[in-house]
């Protein structure tokens, strides 16, 4: 025999002699050679996760048992980071120990919450249960602050004078602790600003730790504001913890409207049904063009107006457009003076002109009583003569 075999022998022999003995000892003992490592096994598909501080990151994690007995498992989770919080359920409920029935598997489910105040880099964690491990890593990509954030979801809004500026901003707590903030703006002298939340007027809002609010800001320019950009800086506060943002509103220009006659006089006469004809002027007198200004009068009962035209398409800031009522009075209205209220409006501006119109008698009338004094006359003059004999 040569020394190369001679080896190899002696190898083979002293890998017979160990598993004679491992099977003498399981037959001494009755027990089946079970090793959980072997037998269990966890597995997730993603074992190494990014998350920011604050973030919370959930696994959903397999338990398998490749044996054909049921296996109990107690269940633990290892990390070299102590001031995270976290917590293994299975159906629902927080578990510590688990039992899996052979051939099978159990899901299990690991929250990890990121703390606020936590330092860039990588994080890493070990699931043990029965002696399988699973190794988790997190890359924690920023550098976590103990701060509040105040941001706005579009800081710059373009719109008119008459508008109101509608801003929509979010306010993070990014602290361990409930906090209350005072809310406050800054913006130019005449500029009315409101805080609202949930539908209501607030001037504080109070915050859960890593959580956020929506908070509408509405921004009202002064009467007569000028075509420019204006900043609105605001602000959360409190003792603990500040965040500033600013806004813009940028006003193009502005509206004006305005309803008058021709000569400027508001009043005219009429007779009892019958007619008469105004030349009313309507005046844009801001610095944006009206579109569709549209005319219309409220009359006593059986009264009526026209114009012609009724709808003025277009006037251009600074332009005046004539345009002719037609009144119509009621046939039966008594002499005296009668309202009519005219009204120019378009979508964004309106201008009213109150009109007076006096009402005189028709002359047929005055005829018919000169008439009936005449022949009152000449029947008391014959009455006179008749009996005045006597």
């Amino acid at each position: 025999m040569s020394k190369a075999m001679s080896h190899a022998w002696r190898r083979t022999a002293l890998c017979a002699l160990l598993i004679a003995i491992a099977w003498g000892f399981q037959a001494g003992t009755g027990t089946p050679a079970v090793y959980a490592a072997a037998s269990l096994e966890l597995y997730t598909p993603y074992t190494a996760l990014n998350a920011s501080p604050g973030e919370s990151i959930t696994y959903s994690i397999e338990l398998i048992n490749h044996d054909s007995e049921t296996k109990k498992a107690d269940i633990a989770l290892d990390g070299n980071a102590n001031d995270w919080s976290s917590e293994l359920t299975a159906g629902g409920h927080s578990v510590n120990q688990i039992a899996v029935k052979g051939g099978e598997s159990e899901t299990l489910s690991l929250r990890l919450d990121v703390p606020l105040k936590i330092d860039k880099g990588e994080y890493r964690f070990t699931v043990n249960a029965g002696g399988a491990t699973l190794p988790l890593s997190v890359n924690i990509t920023e550098k976590g602050t103990f701060t509040t954030k105040l941001e706005a979801e579009q800081s710059n809004i373009e719109g008119h004078a008459d508008d109101t500026f509608t801003f929509t901003t979010t306010l993070r707590n990014q602290t361990a602790e409930d906090q209350t903030y005072a809310l406050a703006a800054s913006a130019a002298s005449g500029w009315d600003v409101r805080f609202s939340s949930g539908g209501n007027n607030v001037t504080s809002v109070t915050v859960s730790p890593n959580q956020s609010q929506t908070i509408q800001v509405a921004a009202v320019p002064p009467d007569g504001v000028k075509a420019g950009t204006y900043d609105i800086p605001i602000s959360a506060s409190n003792t603990n913890s500040q965040a500033e943002t600013k806004l813009e509103a940028v006003v193009t220009g502005s509206y004006g409207l305005s309803l008058s006659t021709s000569d400027e006089r508001l009043n005219a006469t009429v007779k009892a049904g019958h007619s008469t004809t105004l030349e009313m002027t309507v005046t844009n007198s801001g610095s944006v063009a009206l579109e569709d200004i549209s005319l219309s009068a409220q009359t006593p009962s059986d009264w009526s107006v026209t114009f012609e035209p009724k709808t003025v398409r277009s006037l251009d800031p600074g332009k005046t457009a004539t345009v002719q009522a037609v009144i119509q009075s009621d046939e039966k209205a008594l002499p005296g003076d009668y309202a009519l209220a005219v009204t120019a409006g378009s979508a964004q501006k309106s201008a009213n002109a109150a009109i007076r119109v006096a009402v005189k008698s028709s002359s047929l009338w005055g005829w018919i009583g000169v008439l009936i004094i005449v022949a009152v006359a000449g029947i008391l003059y014959g009455l006179f003569r008749r009996y005045g004999r006597r």
